[in-house]
């Protein structure tokens, strides 16, 4: 019985919801995070030339007109780089189910007390989902999808004596209360954005406690025996933020921060999905840090981002 109920009451679905258009925010979605993102890197030269940095819609406008070309359909390579995408971030329906299971304990405690995002990532899958809580239907909508990277203890292999360590990224629920743009610098392989973009918003969910290896000993010497390692206790100072490099989103890799594209920083930023602390009546509060280039969704507000081992 309640397995039904929670189904009925709680099912994470893609149908329309009756005040908000879910239709439209799952498409605009899908078109401003994960086909941008794709086209970017197949017709990289061609995007920049037409369009600024941080204009979408002249983004979107060429990607329509690029997706009719003969060459782009021809494109294998791309097909397969949108089909390998899709088929990554896809959510079935008993996916959906086990994550309204674990959504259901947060509403238990009444932590959502009005119509909101709410972020979500799965570290097993590598995936961050955005939904959309619709307080008077008790309901949560998947907004979309997309790959992250989280935080890798077995990187701590390559930890010189002195350097930051690798910890574990931690789960359970975060708020957002701080944040700040980055500086757009690269990094001395002048190959990395650590911080993504120029502008890109970085959420910091304050000093959290975590675990990883020690591969020192008492010493100071550094252990490569991996049977010789120790689980240990550590701190964290976690947040969410845009990365660029030659690494790939989908593989665990980061210090314990929650790596993701521009592309999804800047949906995610421009939706409000995470902004609610830093705004009062309407208005940007924030310190040391601009607004949102574009303010959509201002009555969805959201704070929250809950992060589960595996869903």
């Amino acid at each position: 019985m309640f397995k039904i109920y929670l189904i009925i009451v709680l099912y994470i679905n893609i149908l329309n919801a009756q005040k908000i258009d879910i239709k439209m925010l799952q498409d605009e979605f899908y078109n401003e995070v994960i086909k941008v993102d794709i086209y970017k890197k197949y017709f990289h030269s061609y995007l920049k030339k037409q369009c600024s940095t941080n204009d979408m819609i002249c983004y979107i406008q060429h990607i329509k007109k690029l997706e009719n070309w003969k060459s782009t359909k021809s494109n294998i390579s791309l097909q397969n780089s949108l089909a390998t995408r899709k088929r990554l971030t896809f959510i079935d329906n008993s996916y959906k189910i086990r994550l309204a299971s674990r959504l259901n304990i947060y509403c238990k405690k009444d932590i959502f007390k009005d119509t909101q995002f709410v972020s979500v990532v799965d570290l097993n899958r590598q995936l961050f989902i955005v939904l959309l809580y619709v307080y008077d239907e008790n309901t949560f909508y998947i907004i979309g999808s997309d790959l992250i990277s989280s935080g890798n203890i077995n990187r701590e292999a390559e930890v010189k004596k002195g350097a930051d360590h690798y910890l574990k990224t931690p789960s359970g629920i975060f708020e957002v209360t701080k944040g700040w743009r980055s500086d757009g610098k690269y990094n001395l392989d002048n190959i990395t954005l650590a911080y993504g973009s120029k502008g890109r918003f970085i959420y910091y969910l304050g000093k959290q406690q975590t675990i990883r290896y020690n591969t020192f000993d008492k010493n100071g010497t550094k252990i490569y025996d991996k049977t010789k390692w120790k689980l240990i206790k550590d701190e964290l100072n976690f947040a969410i933020h845009s990365h660029k490099s030659t690494a790939k989103m989908g593989t665990p890799y980061s210090h314990g921060c929650i790596r993701m594209s521009d592309e999804l920083n800047y949906f995610l930023d421009n939706y409000l999905v995470l902004h609610r602390n830093f705004f009062k009546n309407h208005k940007w509060v924030l310190k040391y840090a601009q607004q949102p280039q574009h303010i959509n969704n201002i009555d969805l507000l959201g704070k929250y981002i809950i992060v589960f081992d595996k869903i």
